[in-house]
């Protein structure tokens, strides 16, 4: 493996838990008896605090069953094609840190697609200004499959629009660049995205 050569006066101490870390990632690719469960037992904790922690940062809430989906997710990304996320850690840093960030990003893409399956939940259609996201509230199924239909035959750029700002989140700076338009363009440009959505949604009783 490379990357793992130490230099300097805490080179005698580090080096036995490098090595003794280096030995253990070899078992696991060697796929060697007892090598996978030894490793979940030493970095399985390190997986869940990162997902809490990234959870947390994120959406201010970390429940259990999200951390668990994102331990899952990241294990399964480290066994994938043939352990390719394991082989490709360099020791540049220590396996714990490697680890911690693999669940970082999928924590963060875990936020993403719960964000996505709620279909505007995080701000409603009526919120047209920039400021603290509102609690989520349930939205009626119907309402929600409208809304798809609905974006769906909007224009490109009205529909990206749209999911940015309601359902990522994202902010006036962040939107601007990727749209192509001047900060100061962007609210004008939403107020127009909604209307469009607005006409093609069914009128409410």
């Amino acid at each position: 493996m490379q990357g793992l050569q130490l230099a300097g006066p805490d080179a005698r101490a580090a080096r036995p838990a490098v090595l003794d870390e280096a030995d253990l990632l070899a078992r696991c690719l060697r796929r060697s008896p007892g090598a996978w469960e030894e490793f979940l037992g030493r970095y399985r904790p390190v997986l869940e605090r990162a997902a809490r922690a990234t959870l947390l940062r994120a959406v201010g809430a970390a429940r259990e069953d999200d951390v668990e989906t994102v331990v899952e997710a990241a294990l399964l990304a480290l066994v994938m094609d043939d352990h390719a996320a394991l082989r490709s850690f360099s020791g540049r840093s220590s396996l714990a840190g490697y680890l911690h960030a693999i669940a970082s990003k999928i924590s963060l893409n875990h936020v993403r697609g719960e964000r996505r399956k709620g279909w505007l939940r995080f701000r409603p259609l009526d919120l047209e200004a920039e400021g603290p996201v509102p609690e989520f509230q349930d939205v009626d199924p119907e309402r929600l499959a409208a809304l798809r239909r609905a974006l769906k035959e909007l224009p490109t750029r009205d529909r990206l629009l749209l999911e940015l700002f309601h359902l990522d989140g994202a902010s006036y700076k962040e939107i601007a660049p990727l749209v192509g338009l001047s900060f100061n363009a962007v609210s004008p440009a939403l107020i127009r995205a909604r209307e469009k959505l607005r006409a093609l949604l069914p009128r409410e009783r």
